[in-house]
Order: C-alpha cells, then sequence, then structure tokens
C-alpha cells in the first residue's frame, strides 16, 4: 500500500486497518481478535525462547537434550493426548450440541 501524495512512501498500517474497521464492523472485530491472539503467541514464543536460553547458557538444557526430550516416549504420548484434548475443546462448539439452556422463552414480551 502506498499513499498517492508520493508513491515510495509506504501507507500506515494502523490508518488502513482502521479503514477496513469503518467499512465493515464484523471484519474489525474478527481482525482484532485474530491480532490480540497473535500477540498472545508471540509472547509465548518469547518466553520459550527467554527460558531456553537461561536453560542454555547454565548448562541445563542444550539443543541435543531438547530432541532427546521431544523424543521420549513419554512426551510423544503427553502431546498427542494434549493434542486429542485441544482439538476436542476447539471443535466442540461446532461438533456438539449447545450445553446452555434456551432462555428466549423468558426474554419475549408478552
Amino acid at each position: 500500500m502506498t499513499r498517492g501524495d508520493n508513491p515510495g512512501e509506504k501507507a500506515d498500517l494502523v490508518a488502513e486497518l482502521g479503514k477496513l474497521g469503518a467499512r465493515d464492523p464484523e471484519s474489525a472485530r474478527l481482525m482484532g481478535m485474530i491480532v490480540a491472539l497473535a500477540g498472545e503467541v508471540f509472547v509465548l514464543k518469547a518466553q520459550v525462547e527467554r527460558l531456553t536460553r537461561a536453560l542454555e547458557s547454565g548448562g541445563a538444557v542444550d539443543a541435543k537434550r531438547l530432541a532427546a526430550a521431544a523424543a521420549d516416549e513419554g512426551m510423544v504420548k503427553w502431546l498427542a493426548e494434549e493434542e486429542a484434548a485441544f482439538s476436542r475443546s476447539l471443535t466442540a462448539p461446532y461438533l456438539e450440541p449447545d450445553l446452555s439452556v434456551n432462555a428466549t422463552r423468558w426474554m419475549r414480551e408478552k
């Protein structure tokens, strides 16, 4: 994206995203959620990197030990169970009936 007055200048990303929100509030909300989740992933990724570097600098962990831990039978089993549980919880709203009580009859005016 470039501005019309200076073809080499890049447009302000925040301003451009603001234009999307002005045209379509649903897209703006969805984009906000995606950006928030991406921010959480970034924070977790940075934390894992800090922990890994700290453990490596102290001699407690190195690439070989991390690879061995990843290949450990217990870790492989835990990861498979965790992945299955995550998948079930992520897709539950689409695959299982809503467990909440349908209260619409109490919400209607008489």
